[in-house]
């Protein structure tokens, strides 16, 4: 006989199986990313191009967010996930294939990136229902994010391996092959959540049953990305929270803008800036890791602000004093603090949110952080190439500046009895509650 497996392998199981389509997905995500810009460089030789193409990559998750989460919210996150990765897996093949000329290529990469704000909507929809605690479900944003990073590293060599020995037409064929081999953990995910919810009883009345019906319908209908920003930031703690983290954001995305001529002037020129990222990156991989012991015990919320005070000191650190060993240092700690930011946040997210909104909510959290990285690039621009070093100093300041206020503005809320600051999100239901 048989033994069907129990829920803690069936736990382990899925979180393999979605980390490892998770890693393919990113690593064509990369790639894609990589190799359409080497082709518009390539096919028209202006930087402006190329700027367009990377916006055109972030602009559909900032634009299409109510659309997306709308999506997500009426339809099962799975099967969404499932046609999303199938139709990346066509745009990319057609792009190997007949994307050529600067409005092709900056189509491609609408297409791509509105697909990728749906896929990770669905990530964070999915999540919450394979893992229902809030302590899993940190573990497993932690080794989601690690993961994730690991593709950002792979993904960028793999682009460039690609293009170099068969041009970037092989390049974007391998990127549609990692979405396809991605494509069949859809199902086996399907099959875990049928059993997770269980068999409907068939006892229960035909009135509560409509009444049910209709209730789902309406939450699952009604609003679109206003109605996610709205729930996002409902409650004091939340709106401290993403207020932070939104202002650190914006203070310190310009700074990859700055790197490039910042670091002309410090010894090793163009291969420092090379180290500078990578060592960020390998941080990026490895921050996760440290969500073990007593942080992984604070609230989600304090752990994403206290990450935010340390991004902005390393920056800081690394525009003040521009010693290639200690920029190094700092950028490692640095991308470890950006990877425990991105978890907690997540998880406090997650763990806060009705079921019947997770889409709404998800996009709105994405479009919000997007927005940041945009406004940061679009800052980034106004400064001189000759102030670069000055430009970083002062994100690097803005964003200690803010994760220490926001820490202490945290720290007297929790300290202060305050009353139920619960807010309605959906006709009939109310907020898990404003902490994690």
């Amino acid at each position: 006989m048989t033994l069907a497996p129990t829920p803690a392998r069936r736990g382990r199981a899925a979180t393999l199986l979605v980390l490892t389509a998770l890693l393919i997905s990113t690593v064509g995500d990369e790639i894609a990313l990589v190799a359409l810009a080497l082709r518009g460089a390539d096919q028209s030789g202006l930087t402006s191009v190329v700027s367009a193409q990377m916006l055109a990559g972030l602009l559909p998750g900032i634009l299409l967010g109510g659309p997306i989460g709308r999506i997500v919210d009426r339809h099962r996150a799975d099967a969404v996930l499932g046609v999303t990765l199938a139709l990346e897996c066509l745009v990319a093949a057609a792009a190997a294939a007949v994307a050529d000329g600067v409005v092709l290529l900056v189509a491609t990469m609408l297409l791509l990136g509105a697909l990728g704000a749906v896929a990770q909507t669905c990530v964070m929809a999915l999540v919450p229902q394979l893992f229902p605690e809030s302590g899993v479900q940190l573990r497993v944003n932690g080794v989601m994010e690690s993961m994730r990073n690991a593709g950002y590293v792979v993904g960028p060599l793999a682009a460039g391996l690609l293009s170099a020995h068969g041009g970037t037409g092989l390049a974007l064929a391998a990127d549609a092959g990692t979405f396809a081999v991605a494509l069949p953990a859809v199902p086996v995910i399907s099959l875990w959540l049928a059993r997770a919810a269980g068999p409907v009883s068939e006892t229960a009345g035909a009135d509560d049953d409509v009444a049910a019906e209709n209730t789902a319908t309406t939450a699952k209908t009604e609003g679109g990305l206003r109605t996610g920003l709205a729930l996002l930031w409902a409650g004091a703690q939340r709106r401290t929270t993403l207020t932070t983290i939104v202002v650190t954001v914006a203070a310190t995305s310009g700074i990859n803008v700055l790197l490039p001529f910042f670091t002309e002037d410090v010894p090793g020129g163009r291969a420092t800036y090379g180290l500078v990222l990578a060592v960020w990156s390998v941080g990026l991989v490895l921050g996760p890791f440290a969500l073990r012991g007593r942080l992984a015990r604070r609230p989600t919320a304090t752990t994403a602000v206290l990450a935010t005070t340390v991004i902005g000191l390393a920056y800081l650190v690394v525009g003040a004093r521009p010693l290639v060993p200690l920029m190094l240092t700092a950028c490692l700690f640095g991308g470890m603090a950006n990877a425990v930011q991105n978890v907690a946040l997540r998880t406090y997210v997650m763990s806060d949110c009705p079921p019947d909104v997770r889409g709404r909510v998800g996009a709105a959290y994405g479009a919000t952080l997007q927005s940041s990285v945009a406004v940061g690039f679009a800052l980034a621009g106004l400064v001189p190439a000759d102030w670069a070093r000055w430009g970083i100093v002062a994100g690097g300041a803005v964003g200690f500046a803010a994760g220490t206020v926001g820490w202490s503005r945290g720290r007297a809320r929790s300290l202060t009895p305050m009353p139920d600051e619960d807010v309605p999100l959906i006709p009939g239901q109310v907020a898990a509650g404003g902490r994690s």
